[in-house]
């Protein structure tokens, strides 16, 4: 049998995750798209380096899945395979859409 005590503890908590969930949202949202942000610098500077087009070189591809895996699963199975600078800017951009969203 819980006290009154207890009782009110478990509520204070209750009301506490109620009221962290927006600020730790919007918090996530803010860090996603920074790491979507910075990808997508890096990905518009090498289209603009090479504006006939360029595979993904080792380093772009890594960069690429480490911002992926930061993001929630929903948003990564979304993200294409990409052999071009230009496909994964396409892809980037699609998940900037969802992100929003």
């Amino acid at each position: 049998m819980a006290s009154n005590l207890d009782k009110a503890n478990s509520e204070i908590v209750r009301l506490w995750w109620a009221a962290e969930g927006p600020t730790r949202s919007l918090r996530e949202y803010r860090r996603f798209r920074t790491l979507t942000d910075v990808l997508l610098d890096i990905l518009e500077r090498l289209n603009m380096r090479y504006p006939q087009g360029r595979k993904l070189d080792a380093a772009t591809k890594q960069a690429i899945r480490d911002v992926l895996a930061e993001l929630p699963d929903s948003l990564r199975d979304s993200f294409p395979e990409c052999a071009t600078v230009q496909e994964a800017l396409d892809g980037v951009f699609d998940l900037k859409t969802e992100l929003r969203r």
